[in-house]
């Protein structure tokens, strides 16, 4: 809803609908949104649309997001983008990770993730930024872009983009066409093939993506032994939502 989806009512219909347009080369993530829908009713018609059944609950959500036939944010409806697949939806829509670097002898990289969220207002997305960091713990920042309306949401803080790709990559690397907005050490390892001159070492001074042996068992015996979720991610120095979805991936291999 938030990102490419739209909801509309057909000319004489009873109830509104989802649909979301998509190019071909985006026909892989759509076809994965497809195959977690497919129960409810979407269909992917042959003129590249995501669309589902007319039904009361589409109704009940265009009016809490539509004011005067618009998408609009509010503190109600946003309350809606409460788990990590919705702003993984949202990232894979709307948004981007950029590698930057300076331009001193001695190049550094930093990645940047942005939300291209050019469709709503500096106050929409004002709420939006609030929303995330009381919901996901992620820290964005307001900045003027000259398209849309304005204003995208974006950060460069190096543990604020990790926390935030520790969130979304259980579903973003489910689609391989995906692996540019999620795979940081591809990324800066393309980066470094273009110029000799970068340098990493700082960089990878902190331990981030995947899990070790080590970790996986100190997660099983904390959560054995008792432990909150937050005390474990405070432990190994991982966020939040990231240990929360590695507890989900180790119970449904019944490691847990």
């Amino acid at each position: 809803m938030l990102g490419d989806g739209n909801l509309s009512y057909a000319p004489r219909g009873r109830n509104a609908y989802y649909r979301e347009h998509f190019c071909q080369q985006q026909y892989e993530y759509r076809l994965w949104k497809y195959t977690q829908l497919k129960n409810l009713g979407f269909k992917i018609n042959k003129n590249n649309i995501l669309k589902s059944i007319s039904h009361p609950v589409f109704s009940d959500l265009y009016e809490k997001f539509y004011v005067n036939k618009c998408k609009t944010i509010m503190f109600d409806n946003i309350k809606l983008l409460n788990e990590p697949v919705g702003i993984a939806c949202l990232y894979m829509d709307d948004g981007s990770l950029v590698i930057s670097k300076n331009n001193k002898p001695n190049i550094t990289v930093n990645p940047i993730i942005t939300l291209y969220t050019l469709n709503f207002s500096k106050e929409e997305n004002l709420i939006m930024q609030e929303h995330i960091y009381k919901t996901f713990n992620v820290k964005f920042y307001l900045k003027k872009h000259p398209d849309g309306k304005k204003y995208i949401l974006t950060t460069g803080k190096r543990e604020e983009v990790f926390n935030f790709l520790d969130i979304v990559r259980p579903y973003v690397s489910q689609i391989a066409s995906m692996n540019y907005k999620w795979d940081i050490e591809k990324r800066i390892g393309d980066e470094c093939k273009k110029d000799k001159r970068i340098n990493t070492r700082d960089f990878y001074n902190r331990k981030f993506l995947s899990y070790t042996d080590e970790d996986i068992d100190k997660i099983i015996e904390m959560k054995q032994n008792g432990y909150k979720d937050l005390d474990i991610a405070n432990k190994l120095n991982r966020s939040y939502w990231g240990i929360v979805w590695k507890i989900r991936d180790l119970r449904s291999k019944n490691i847990i």
